[in-house]
């Protein structure tokens, strides 16, 4: 691209050339024929490479890995990974220094750990095994997590339990783009330490949980309230909070080329190279995850490939293959991922229905921002509650409820939160302690109404109800009939 570019003797002819590009891109994905037969395509594509990376796989771990039980181990490994810390210590990946074997690490909790080191372990390696209960129980499931093919997505066929560690001296010098990985790991630290010093736990883990950690930070009892209520979205980085940065993005880029007031298609492109990079800046910076590398996918085909004219379903269906060529193990296998296409093809295919519902109902007295937090909440929900159902036998009474509070206040926390974090980085150069202090003020004033709702709504009778499998079946099989005719019956009256 970049030599087919440098042959253009002006910019003129580089306007040109990009503004042809555009108008075939723009033709290709409106014509619903053709999109058609793309969609088809790449289904094939994909069910293609996803057979062949199974295939190789299963070969993987039947024949070039020979670990089938328990056995102690000694290696010296390097980190390549960012450094999760749960309960049970350190958890990242490594790679064997010799023999390249890549590994799921967990060891006993050490902050000077960084990506790109090399330790010499020793412990315990053993294969992955299916995460299931091993009774039949109230708590019983219908799923079992793959956790072998899980791992896959990441090459990672081996766990290994360290029992001591050292780190070595002398260690393999990692590639460019590992180095650019290993800055924005460092500047994540660094953010994340600015709400930890500045907030109390657990608001120091939630605020930096939707901004840049994850739910890392969260402590397991916080964790499972958000769970009992059905607001485990929130306190991580889901496609809603990603899509609020990701517009945020594109303000500043905007406002960035405001002083340019002639439109141009050149223009158009630097602006949508720019949002590009500084999407994937953020996915570098929050170590990606299910829901990021859908709405990065997501923007990039939003800029460069589609337009306003096409459709959502068709663009995410397109998003959806083009992530499952690039890594099957991660679109079949990964419980994230699963829900946040679930919530997007639920969000797109019913909010709008279920706000004209409203609006013509009893409801149509509410407030805007009120209707259109309960029609978002039950569209999200049309796929996400059965496919929570299959996986934990388990649901929220109280789920509608808990949004309606919860949700208006997590833009408030997250731009306060921001706000927290640029004056604390430009505090050794501009003093800006009054303007932080207040920030932190108000958060913690949010932060402590979202805790509390989230406490109190968890503590209701039957807010948090788990069944049997049998019962779980019924539930889906019902959900199932119940939502064939409704769908029957709603394309029968409006044709």
């Amino acid at each position: 691209m970049w030599q087919t570019l440098t042959k253009f003797k002006s910019s003129h002819e580089i306007e040109s050339f990009c503004f042809s590009l555009s108008r075939i891109c723009k033709y290709y994905f409106v014509n619903k024929n053709i999109l058609c037969v793309t969609v088809f395509v790449c289904a094939v594509f994909a069910i293609f490479f996803a057979t062949k990376n199974f295939n190789s796989t299963e070969d993987a771990l039947s024949k070039k890995y020979s670990v089938h039980k328990n056995i102690l181990a000694t290696s010296t490994i390097q980190i390549e990974s960012d450094i999760t810390q749960t309960f049970k210590g350190n958890v990242f990946f490594a790679r064997e220094v010799e023999s390249f074997k890549r590994y799921k690490v967990t060891t006993p909790p050490r902050d000077s750990l960084m990506f790109g080191d090399c330790l010499l372990v020793s412990g315990l390696l053993s294969l992955p095994q299916i995460k299931s209960n091993s009774t039949p129980n109230e708590t019983s499931t219908l799923y079992n997590f793959p956790y072998k093919k899980y791992l896959a997505k990441d090459s990672v066929y081996e766990l290994l339990l360290v029992k001591h560690l050292g780190v070595v001296d002398t260690c393999p010098d990692i590639t460019r783009y590992q180095k650019i990985e290993l800055y924005f790991i460092k500047l994540k630290r660094q953010l994340t330490d600015i709400f930890l010093t500045q907030y109390e736990q657990p608001y120091a883990g939630f605020v930096a949980g939707v901004l840049v950690a994850g739910k890392g930070l969260l402590d397991k009892d916080s964790l499972e309230l958000f769970k009992r209520t059905s607001l485990s979205h929130v306190v991580v980085l889901s496609g809603s909070n990603v899509s609020i940065i990701l517009i945020c993005i594109k303000m500043c880029v905007d406002w960035i080329f405001f002083w340019i007031k002639q439109e141009s298609e050149m223009l158009e492109w630097i602006k949508k190279i720019c949002v590009l990079g500084a999407v994937w800046c953020f996915v570098l910076l929050t170590g990606g995850g299910a829901p990021i590398y859908r709405a990065a996918v997501s923007a990039f085909c939003g800029l460069i490939v589609f337009r306003d004219a096409t459709s959502q379903t068709y663009a995410l269906t397109i998003v959806v293959l083009l992530m499952t060529i690039q890594s099957p193990f991660q679109t079949l296998y990964d419980p994230s991922f699963h829900l946040t296409c679930c919530a997007t093809y639920g969000l797109i295919l019913f909010s709008k229905p279920f706000d004209t519902k409203l609006r013509l109902s009893v409801f149509r007295h509410l407030p805007d921002w009120l209707r259109e937090i309960i029609s978002v909440t039950l569209a999200t929900q049309v796929f996400v509650f059965p496919y929570i159902m299959y996986m934990t036998s388990s649901f929220s009474s109280v789920f509608l409820l808990s949004n309606i509070v919860v949700l208006p206040l997590i833009p408030v926390v997250m731009f306060l939160g921001f706000v927290t974090m640029i004056t604390t980085l430009v505090s050794p150069f501009v003093n800006l302690v009054y303007i932080t202090n207040v920030s932190v003020y108000i958060n913690n004033i949010f932060l402590h109404i979202i805790f509390s709702t989230v406490q109190k709504l968890s503590q209701i009778p039957y807010a948090y109800i788990q069944v049997k499998k049998s019962i779980s079946i019924t539930i889906l099989v019902t959900y199932a009939l119940l939502f064939a005719c409704i769908t029957f019956l709603w394309n029968r009256k409006s044709t």
